[in-house]
């Protein structure tokens, strides 16, 4: 019986996420619930996480309640204003106003003393969705991505494990201005020698020391 009003409850809840992805036949992107699940199934115990993109702070949120600490990069002022008033009695998060491209390797270097990492790199689509306005956006590198994973990568052995998450995957086709190719992702997995596999529109990248 507690089962079945758990889920009357959760679809209740998620009722209006349900009926647009229904609206759109279960196609790219996925509502952020999915999204959080897949997050929390590949968390690695006792590890760091970074994220790119603050945003309004859900996920951060959610990262906050799987790791002892987190670290999330924000370049637009407006969004990191208001994460840091969102965040100010939360001890385990670290709001950063820069841009990833410029912040990232300084924050890997100086956190390595944790056993296993995990990124979630979110920083595409700069489009604020309430106020229809753009978030920081440079019209050369509308993502940064490749400067990212080219960042981790210099870091990848000094990580017991590390596991990345793309989100976005869908506008890695070439196509897109200014995305790269999904290619040069899995090109740059392979040559890490990472697993890697798409799930609800997040690409994940796994990497661990002792396999290589």
């Amino acid at each position: 019986m507690k089962k079945y009003f758990e889920k009357k409850f959760w679809k209740y809840i998620y009722r209006r996420s349900l009926n647009n992805w229904y609206k759109r036949n279960f196609s790219s992107p996925s509502p952020e619930f999915v999204k959080h699940e897949i997050i929390k199934k590949n968390n690695l115990d006792n590890s760091l996480w970074i994220e790119t993109g603050t945003y309004y702070g859900d996920t951060t949120n959610l990262l906050s309640n799987l790791s002892s600490k987190v670290i999330s990069i924000e370049a637009d002022k407006r969004l990191y204003d208001l994460a840091v008033k969102k965040f100010q009695n939360s001890k385990n998060i670290q709001i950063i106003n820069d841009k990833s491209q410029s912040i990232l390797e300084e924050i890997l270097k100086n956190n390595q003393n944790h056993k296993n990492i995990c990124l979630y790199l979110d920083a595409h689509l700069c489009m604020d969705h309430l106020t229809k306005e753009p978030t920081f956006k440079e019209e050369n590198l509308e993502t940064p991505i490749m400067v990212e994973l080219n960042i981790i990568e210099k870091f990848l052995t000094k990580f017991d494990r590390v596991n990345i998450l793309v989100d976005d995957i869908r506008l890695f086709d070439g196509k897109t201005q200014n995305y790269p190719n999904l290619n040069e992702i899995v090109d740059w997995a392979r040559k890490n020698k990472s697993n890697w596999f798409i799930e609800h529109d997040i690409f994940i990248i796994k990497f661990q020391a002792n396999s290589i």
